[in-house]
């Protein structure tokens, strides 16, 4: 039987070649090679980054006598999971064909593993083109949901709508130029916010509407956003500035995604792997984000805090809310005193702000006392480097990044209504009389906390959340649990830290 094979083989080549311990490998490895004889979807939490975890989906993959199609999120890691399979098959009894595209019908004539990025993968889906029955492992389904949002947002640059004039009637162009003009004009009045993005307005959208259907364009993106925006009810409408090149993209992006999605995933057999979804074993809003049926799905998840891994959480005592006046200067000081009181950098810091004009502040801040070690935004870290950076940063590449010793977070990572999408999506809430924060915002900022903290507890490291409404909120009291096993303190104790 597979899951025998799989078990054997993912063994001995782990005691051989692997670095990495992770007591749940096996379990999991035998866990995905049932999936794949029995053709049944699947949803795995692992509670681990990708690093401790891709040999239990890969030599499954690679042993299976089946094609199966492997959906990575970026170059980076299908190239390495590429390598990995290569070297892999060197050392197993089965060998099997690896191609790095998505298959056609006639090619799963012999067993194949096809390592394929979400793009291309997401373009097979929306087309129609996708294999029926062919098992997809789906790595780092954590991101499909925004993965697949920013696949189906339409974008027009201010550009592209330049170049439109040039193909119109002469008797056209004047009329498509002032009203491209006016827009222009409507779209630079809007004050300066820290995204410089901005959801459309009833008379900016009535503008584009007017210029595209003048356009008299074939264009295709043309065509859809203009019947995006007859649909306005299914999108959220907005447009981001760049301020210094004076230009601007208009942005269509779905509403929600349940409607449009549960169609396609119709006879796919769909194995998907997380380091976190939900608290429970079932994802239910997950699925229901997704439109997947989860009935017919087996789902497993893996506790994220093994024993011995308890996350050490400093919270201080007497620290001022995020709206107070004060909050910025304190924030500055706890953060200074926090670094100084490491004596030795052995992994980097991790200062995450997702307040930009805070973040500029604190950057500053640090480089004046900490010199060239501090740096914003970037992935060449030294050992004894203090990154400065918002929370979506910190979870695109943390699992490529040294595990770090302390993660310093001024405040709890609940998404900015600032965000064009955010604020629409939470309007969408109000409107269907929803509980939009314990609904939408919280349920964000648990899972951002859970991801944040996986890193931590494998290298013992202290998470410094410098958000004060932990302890007196009553949702605080959620957002504890979640992150339970842990220890906390509410005074500065270097040696704990250290």
């Amino acid at each position: 039987m597979l899951e025998a094979k799989v078990h054997s083989q993912l063994r001995d080549f782990s005691r051989l070649h692997s670095e990495q311990e992770w007591i749940h490998q096996l379990t999991m490895g035998r866990m995905i090679a049932r999936g794949l004889r029995l053709q049944s979807s699947t949803i795995i939490q692992t509670g681990i980054n990708h690093k401790h975890y891709y040999l239990s989906y890969l030599i499954p993959a690679l042993l299976s006598p089946y094609s199966v199609v492997i959906i990575v999120e970026e170059n980076s890691l299908l190239e390495f999971i590429f390598e990995e399979c290569i070297f892999i098959q060197k050392h197993i009894d089965y060998h099997k064909k690896i191609l790095n595209y998505y298959p056609k019908n006639k090619e799963l004539e012999k067993p194949t593993l096809y390592i394929v990025d979400t793009k291309n993968w997401l373009e097979r889906i929306f087309k129609d083109e996708a294999i029926d029955n062919l098992t997809t492992i789906i790595v780092k389904g954590e991101n499909l949901i925004e993965t697949t949002y920013q696949y189906l947002t339409l974008t027009i640059s201010y550009s592209q709508l330049l170049s439109m004039i040039e193909d119109l009637d002469f008797s056209h162009q004047d009329l498509i130029r002032g009203k491209l003009a006016n827009l222009l004009q409507l779209i630079y009045s809007h004050p300066p916010n820290p995204y410089d993005s901005y959801l459309l307005e009833k008379q900016e959208k009535n503008l584009i509407k007017d210029i595209l259907i003048h356009s008299q364009s074939n264009n295709k993106l043309l065509t859809d956003f203009l019947s995006s925006l007859f649909s306005q009810e299914k999108y959220i409408h907005y447009f981001i500035i760049n301020r210094s090149q004076g230009s601007f993209l208009l942005k269509a992006t779905p509403l929600e995604l349940k409607s449009i999605m549960e169609e396609k995933w119709l006879d796919q057999n769909l194995i998907i792997i997380a380091d976190y979804l939900e608290p429970e074993k079932v994802p239910l809003d997950y699925g229901n984000h997704l439109g997947l049926k989860l009935k017919d799905f087996t789902c497993l998840k893996f506790s994220p805090n093994p024993q011995g891994k308890i996350l050490k959480i400093y919270f201080p005592d007497n620290f001022p809310f995020p709206n107070n006046p004060s909050f910025a200067t304190k924030v500055n000081q706890e953060i200074l005193a926090l670094i100084s009181g490491i004596k030795i950098n052995h992994c980097p810091i991790i200062v995450i702000i997702d307040d930009v004009p805070l973040q500029g502040q604190i950057t500053a801040s640090l480089a004046a006392s900490f010199g060239s070690r501090v740096k914003l935004k970037t992935t060449d870290l030294a050992l004894n480097s203090i990154l400065v950076c918002d929370t979506d940063f910190w979870l695109n590449y943390q699992d490529a990044l040294l595990s770090p010793q302390l993660v310093i977070m001024a405040t709890l990572p609940l998404p900015s209504l600032e965000n064009p999408i955010i604020s629409a999506k939470v309007s969408y809430f109000k409107s269907q009389k929803k509980d939009w924060f314990r609904l939408y915002l919280l349920p964000i900022a648990i899972k951002n906390l859970q991801r944040i903290s996986i890193s931590l507890r494998q290298n013992q490291g202290v998470l410094a959340l410098l958000d004060n409404r932990v302890n007196y909120r009553i949702y605080g009291r959620q957002i504890l649990q979640a992150l339970e096993p842990y220890g906390k303190i509410n005074y500065l104790d270097l040696d704990w830290i250290n």
